[in-house]
């Protein structure tokens, strides 16, 4: 498999962003990331796991509602994120807006309050939301893999 060039780019991307999250991010890196509130994983129509949600300070959309690029990984529990673009500091999820917003209007008697942005599908499922990634990732490596064995003449 030999990617085209423009492929290529972008799986260098990505190989950059997966070892960055692996190696986390610097206090340097969060200082500098635009917050993400109001947050939710989804998989896009496109079929690639991404973010929703209010951004504050981004780089080149300023404060907006977005759906971010590809999702690399998350540590809700430490508040960050990483996608092949850049890294986002974690606020409050929409699943803890929804309970607060629940327990304000309805005292948590009524049926919880469901958030969605069209055309895409909530995940749910924090470990479903892992294993996404992960089988991404292997994904990614593997295609890596057969394009660099295919330009060395490997295939």
């Amino acid at each position: 498999m030999k990617l085209s060039p423009i492929d290529r780019e972008w799986f260098d991307k990505v190989l950059r962003a997966i070892a960055a999250a692996e190696a986390g991010p610097s206090d340097a890196d969060l200082a500098q990331a635009p917050a993400l509130s109001d947050w939710k994983a989804a998989i896009s129509p496109g079929g690639y796991v991404m973010l929703w949600g209010e951004v504050t300070d981004h780089p080149l959309l300023g404060n907006a509602n977005i759906h971010t690029s590809q999702l690399i990984a998350i540590d809700p529990e430490a508040g960050w994120a990483r996608t092949a673009s850049r890294w986002y500091r974690l606020g409050r999820s929409i699943d803890e807006f929804e309970a607060e917003l629940a327990e304000t209007l309805n005292g948590g008697k009524a049926e919880p309050i469901r958030f969605t942005l069209p055309g895409f599908a909530n995940i749910d499922d924090p470990e479903q939301l892992q294993r996404l990634l992960t089988t991404y990732i292997t994904r990614v490596r593997e295609i890596d893999a057969a394009d660099r064995a295919a330009s060395r003449g490997e295939e």
